[in-house]
């Protein structure tokens, strides 16, 4: 019998009274009545992801917990209540997406979304149906544009002016690190050829010195500057889309990336309201400097039930390879001995993480390039001199370029290593964009997941959402395969740094749930632990790697709730 269940039956025996007890018939036990359940789950592939990787079949819920885990007999014996035959799918711990932005993701869904577009014809139709739809006057946002189909990554205004010229257009990079505007948007900010660079910041230009559409990092801020603002009610919305696509690939714990106190506001209005239907760790925004991130961030909300917690700030170490604002040890490729660019200098950075360690808050860090991540390992390890050992749990998102000599250097500092396995193949952005700044040598070390696991550092899985698609699947499959999981050619990104199923599987379940701190609730199947769950469709360890990706989630569970249910007859993703 298995040792995650256990049934304890009280069998009645009569007692021999007198002689003669023989002649009468022995008392038969009494079946035990059956605990009742508010659902069960059975005839299900059960991983458990627990630290034996023990597998079941069955599952009893009560009261948003899970009470029992064990084979189909020992639950049926057991317990009573609405039960759902899973026909051999696979049940895993509800997935952790541990670096996404659920509530930008969302408004750029309610907006002119250009991110399932793979030609530039396509994303110009699209824009001009936008237009069509808009009032006169009104600006027009969105984003998602793949910065791979226009030269050198520089999607140019005129594109845009053949459209619309007088109405300003603001459309958001796939990277989340460029914009492409209009005529009409560089007219409203009053952005000219005499406009310099801003700080940390790109104005691509033409050969006569005008700008030319795109802009990088903190350049696109002369345009948000005089944008519409968001509405609480958008924002609200927003947030609820997100949730939406969230669910319905499975995820049911979110890092949100960088969040401000309107975002903050939105999460605790929708847990507020009971219309929360994941549990979010909220990295708040140092945009605003050491005071105004301690104003949003609250240290004690760790280890709560608390919905939405708020232990945790994000830092922005570098730009992305796309535009060459990663920050390099060695230069660019062509560029006159450019290597990128560092968001803060040394000094800033150091006290910042000391001091945000100093007060149990976790540090997430954006950083692509090599000079970046080293940095970012440099200033935790400052930390830790400061302030001795502490569990915050400090994790470094990205990770596309990562030194070798850094590679043990996670599992030294306690550091997780926070990958976007989706990036993980050689795509347009890395063959195209990447290789000819880059080259061949490093584009064969990006995103070294097997490395720095092998090295002993923690792996923990996120999306970036909306920069690249929510969905787990294909980002599990890349990390297995490291090759397209559209299918679309057999070449492979390093093979060295395939990861075994299993344990890509526990850097979104387990290793997820300790990262967030939660994992005495949630990333494990165990009695007594919170009913957070997803069923897929398909077996993982029954079919090629290269299917992974097309899995359908046929179930999410939310605190024993369903919060999606696949409709039937819908495709596969």
């Amino acid at each position: 019998m298995s040792g995650l269940f256990r049934i304890r039956a009280t069998l009645a025996f009569a007692s021999l009274a007198a002689l003669g007890a023989c002649d009468r018939p022995s008392p038969q036990p009494e079946a035990p009545a059956r605990a009742a359940a508010d659902l069960i789950l059975r005839n299900g592939a059960v991983y458990t992801m627990d630290a034996a990787s023990t597998r079941a079949s069955a599952i009893a819920i009560r009261d948003g917990l899970i009470v029992a885990v064990g084979s189909d007999a020992q639950i049926d014996a057991a317990f009573a209540g609405p039960t759902r035959d899973l026909g051999g799918a696979m049940v895993l711990p509800g997935f952790h997406d541990t670096h996404a932005h659920p509530i930008f993701g969302g408004l750029q869904l309610n907006r002119c979304d250009l991110a399932p577009l793979a030609t530039v014809d396509a994303i110009l139709e699209k824009v001009r149906a936008c237009d069509r739809a808009l009032p006169e006057g009104q600006w027009l946002l969105g984003g998602g544009w793949n910065l791979s189909l226009f030269p050198e990554a520089n999607a140019d205004k005129s594109l845009l002016d053949g459209i619309a010229a007088d109405r300003p257009m603001f459309l958001v990079g796939a990277d989340g690190h460029s914009a492409w505007v209009n005529s009409g948007a560089l007219a409203a900010a009053g952005v000219t050829a005499d406009t310099p660079d801003p700080v940390n910041g790109i104005i691509e230009r033409d050969a006569k010195g005008e700008p030319s559409g795109t802009l990088r990092e903190s350049a696109q801020n002369l345009i948000e500057a005089v944008l519409p603002p968001t509405s609480p009610e958008e924002r609200l919305a927003g947030a609820v889309a997100g949730l939406a696509v969230a669910n319905g690939f499975g995820v049911t714990s979110i890092v949100d990336a960088s969040v401000d106190a309107d975002g903050l506001a939105a999460w605790n209005t929708l847990a507020a309201d009971g219309r929360l239907t994941a549990r979010v760790v909220a990295s708040i925004s140092t945009s605003g400097g050491l005071d105004a991130t301690l104003a949003l961030a609250d240290p004690a909300s760790r280890g709560s039930t608390s919905l939405v917690r708020t232990d945790a700030a994000k830092i922005f170490l570098d730009g992305v390879l796309e535009g060459e604002t990663a920050a390099l040890l060695e230069p660019y490729i062509g560029r006159d001995g450019a290597n990128g660019q560092l968001v803060q200098p040394w000094e800033q950075l150091r006290d910042l993480v000391v001091a945000l360690d100093a007060r149990n808050i976790q540090v997430h860090m954006h950083a692509i390039g090599d000079r970046a991540v080293r940095e970012g390992l440099d200033a935790i390890q400052a930390a830790r001199e400061a302030n001795g050992p502490r569990d915050n749990r400090h994790h470094i998102s990205h990770l596309q370029l990562v030194h070798p000599d850094d590679y043990p250097r996670f599992g030294q500092l306690g550091v997780a290593a926070n990958f976007q396995a989706l990036w993980a193949f050689p795509d347009k952005y890395i063959t195209d964009v990447n290789l000819p700044v880059v080259g061949q040598e490093r584009v064969d070390r990006m995103y070294p997941i097997g490395s720095i696991l092998r090295a002993g550092g923690a792996i923990v899985f996120g999306s970036d959402w909306f920069v690249s698609s929510m969905n787990p699947l294909l980002a599990i499959e890349v990390a297995v395969t490291r090759q397209d999981p559209g299918g679309e050619g057999d070449a492979v990104l390093n093979e060295r740094e395939r990861v075994p199923l299993e344990l890509v599987l526990a850097g979104y379940t387990r290793e997820g749930a300790r990262l967030m701190h939660q994992e005495d609730r949630v990333g494990t199947i165990e009695p007594g632990k919170v009913a957070d769950l997803v069923v897929l469709e398909r077996n993982l360890f029954e079919i090629e790697p290269r299917e992974i990706g097309e899995v359908p989630v046929t179930l999410t569970l939310f605190n024993g709730q369903v919060v999606y249910e696949r409709p039937a007859g819908d495709p596969a993703p």
